[in-house]
């Protein structure tokens, strides 16, 4: 573990190998997995406006399944928020890669995987998966009131101004370990119930692979998380 130059390093559970990272910690931790990283390598970048972090897994199920890990990532994320929030805090998703608090998207998950191979007799398993996790603590408003932004919004601006990258990131690490150890031995369908029924959009409804359906109309999760849905602001570090 690289402690870096932070004093209060946050304290993270067994299994992640934990690095601070200087830039774009997404992009070097697709490049960290190309060179051979293994699985648990968690990247982040010590700034105060934002958790901005990156995660190396190794799969070893096929690429329909592997992908569901990305709502694995983002009942991490839920959950490390609302430990950590005030009490009744209004926080929830959108699928496919979005956490919303009081409705707005304060940022979500990204993914990428490596190229299909064989592995313990199954075929088409992703050598290796990245996740990425953003998610906007606080912003330069440049002079606009709290919530005139209606999309996007900040942890600050809903009243979590005490949250900091490094208290979330430690929350985050011990929640997504036991989402993780879930998913491992009871597969996605706890996972899928649980995220299911945090979903902004009631009417949505998760499959056993993590696709969505809505008023008939059915969506892939591999190709809805082939890009980002969301896009945050961008604000100084």
């Amino acid at each position: 573990m690289n402690r870096g130059l932070a004093d209060d390093w946050p304290s993270f559970p067994p299994g992640y190998e934990v690095r601070v990272c200087l830039d774009d910690p997404f992009g070097t931790a697709i490049a960290a997995a190309k060179d051979g990283a293994e699985d648990g390598l968690l990247l982040w970048q010590d700034r105060s406006d934002c958790l901005n972090a990156a995660m190396v897994l190794r799969p070893l199920d096929p690429l329909r399944r592997a992908m569901t890990l990305s709502q694995v990532g983002l009942l991490g994320l839920l959950d490390g928020f609302a430990a950590l929030a005030p009490p009744e805090t209004p926080a929830g998703l959108m699928w496919p890669d979005r956490l919303l608090v009081n409705d707005g998207v304060v940022g979500g998950v990204r993914v990428s995987h490596g190229p299909l191979v064989g592995k313990l007799e199954f075929d088409d398993v992703p050598d290796w998966l990245v996740l990425g996790f953003t998610i906007r603590i606080q912003t330069d408003s440049g002079g606009r009131e709290p919530g005139e932004q209606v999309e996007y919004t900040s942890l600050f601006e809903e009243g979590c101004g005490e949250i900091t990258p490094r208290l979330l990131i430690e929350s985050f690490s011990r929640h997504f370990l036991g989402w993780l150890d879930r998913w491992q031995e009871q597969g996605y369908e706890p996972v899928r119930r649980t995220a299911e029924r945090h979903q902004a959009e009631k009417r949505l409804r998760l499959e056993p692979h993590g696709d969505a359906s809505l008023d008939n109309i059915r969506q892939d999760l591999v190709a809805a998380l082939r890009r980002p849905s969301w896009s945050l602001p961008e604000s100084g570090a």
